[in-house]
């Protein structure tokens, strides 16, 4: 068991400080590290076996124009679970600042806007930097990780898998509260 996000304070003896209103207290899950290489395997096959829904948000995706990588191959499996009937719902980034990672994931959004996947980008006054995926209101994956080549296959990433229905709620609910200016579907 890991307890995500601990504001509890525990004095010596294993005795629990009061905790002030309005903070919310540890959710228990079950979680696992998934450093550098470890994330793309676990991401893919949990993309496959998708029932109902993925939602996720992603600061950049990055093919580089490679069809065998790792994130042409993840951008493959989103397709794959929109053909099951899978609901998959994308925020991703568009940034004033940044135009080449901007045109990286506009080119992935038409990709999977082609397949029927709708695609949000979040508003020039934010940066969605957040890097999340909830598989079927229960697996979460959240972390360092880009969907990018070098995110997966030599920077050092750390991103964490976790088994939680509330905490899939919650990241939901934050996916779906980022202010959006476009979509494409």
């Amino acid at each position: 068991m890991f307890l995500l996000f601990s504001r509890t304070l525990f004095e010596p003896g294993g005795r629990q400080t009061t905790v002030p209103s309005g903070i919310e207290l540890t959710t228990p899950c079950e979680a696992l590290l998934l450093p550098n290489k470890e994330y793309y395997p676990y991401l893919k096959n949990y993309f496959r076996k998708a029932e109902k829904s993925i939602v996720g948000t992603v600061y950049l995706v990055k093919t580089a124009n490679y069809p065998d990588n790792e994130p042409a191959d993840l951008l493959r499996e989103l397709i794959a679970a929109k053909k099951r009937n899978v609901e998959v719902n994308l925020v991703v980034d568009i940034s004033n600042d940044d135009r080449d990672a901007s045109e990286a994931n506009m080119q992935a959004a038409e990709l999977l806007r082609k397949a029927g996947i709708p695609v949000r980008f979040d508003t020039a006054s934010v940066a969605t930097h957040s890097k999340t995926f909830v598989i079927d209101d229960r697996y979460c994956f959240l972390g360092s990780h880009n969907l990018t080549h070098a995110a997966m296959s030599r920077n050092a990433e750390l991103s964490i898998f976790l088994d939680s229905p509330e905490m899939a709620r919650k990241i939901t609910e934050f996916v779906l509260r980022i202010p959006v200016s476009s979509q494409t579907n």
